[in-house]
């Protein structure tokens, strides 16, 4: 108790020191263009219940990040980025830590530090912003971090194209995530990830796919393999997604698949995204996954919400339900979620 204690003190100064760090800066972001660094945040506070066993309230996110504004370099920028949350029993998580140098033209630049590698269409758009209040299950499982802190420390690779129109990402990492360290790791990690994208006056399309090659040694990797199998071998997963957007509909999609040693599991989603007007949202989405742990439901996910945007998405409440036939038993869980920012 007395460490547990110990560690909650200790995580609750360094939260103070970063948001005492970050206040003076956001004072200079009222200045304008002249910022050198400015910081952001926000928080999602969250319910769920299933209709039978109870409910429960959490934190879901509380996060902050601070970052390079347009007058700290030309060619330089960094990221650090923290959060708390009730799932990790409020304990100061430090997620992001990295630098960035662009080229004068802007179109290349190396990332190296903390961070999440490129991989999947889902993964790159931010919880915030998506429509429902979790990232697709698919996604969450077989994204190379998933179940190592979803980062890992490295450096990658990244090229825009044409006016943007090709986007393509490769990075060399660890390999084992950022909750632990090893002093004599011997595993890697490489990455790939390329988009194509077609803008038009009133509609967007994305195309891409992504590629991970890890030698992976003793790894726990949770959401696809039961928690008492630590994995060491080949891990090669890939992932192809697709997107149309316009001014009324946004509809997206995507594959993925993982061989552990030739083992395989695979999953899809589709979302769709339905805006009514400024302030009104409905999305629907299927969602499955099948891993290899025989403990677990491999039966897909039916999932309904709606947003309502009290000020776009600074201010936001969802409604959320989904539901599955679990052995020939209807699983329901539904949750609200309401959305503050802090600018």
């Amino acid at each position: 108790m007395e460490g547990d204690k110990m560690r909650k003190t200790v995580s609750l100064l360094i939260f103070v020191l970063f948001i005492s760090a970050a206040l003076p800066v956001g004072a200079q972001t009222i200045s304008g263009p002249a910022d050198k660094v400015a910081w952001h945040g926000y928080t999602q506070f969250w319910m769920n219940t299933d209709f039978n066993r109870g409910y429960n309230l959490a934190l879901r996110r509380l996060k902050f990040w601070l970052g390079s504004g347009p007058a700290f370099s030309d060619h330089w920028s960094f990221k650090v980025q923290a959060l708390f949350t009730s799932l990790g029993h409020e304990k100061f998580f430090l997620q992001d830590v990295y630098g960035q140098y662009r080229n004068k033209s802007g179109v290349s630049s190396v990332r190296f530090g903390q961070f999440t590698p490129r991989y999947s269409l889902q993964r790159t758009q931010h919880d915030y912003l998506i429509a429902p209040i979790e990232r697709a299950m698919v996604i969450n499982a077989s994204i190379p971090g998933s179940g190592l802190g979803v980062r890992d420390i490295g450096l990658q690779y990244n090229l825009k194209a044409y006016n943007g129109k090709i986007e393509v990402n490769a990075g060399a990492f660890n390999g084992y995530g950022i909750k632990t360290y090893r002093l004599g790791n011997t595993g890697f990690m490489l990455t790939h990830n390329f988009t194509y994208t077609i803008k038009r006056p009133h509609a967007l399309w994305k195309l891409g796919y992504s590629v991970m090659y890890r030698k992976a040694v003793d790894l726990l990797l949770k959401t696809i393999l039961p928690d008492t199998v630590l994995f060491t071998g080949n891990d090669f997963r890939f992932d192809v997604y697709a997107l149309f957007r316009n001014q009324k509909l946004d509809l997206q999609a995507e594959f993925s698949k993982t061989y552990l040693n030739g083992s395989q599991a695979y999953g899809y989603y589709a979302l769709a995204t339905v805006y009514l007007n400024p302030k009104n949202e409905l999305y629907f989405s299927f969602d499955h996954f099948k891993d290899l742990n025989p403990a677990t439901s491999d039966h897909p996910w039916y999932v309904a919400g709606y947003n309502y945007l009290f000020k776009k998405h600074d201010l936001m409440l969802t409604l959320d339900t989904r539901f599955r036939n679990d052995g020939g038993k209807v699983k329901n869980l539904t949750s609200m979620q309401f959305q503050m920012f802090f600018h």
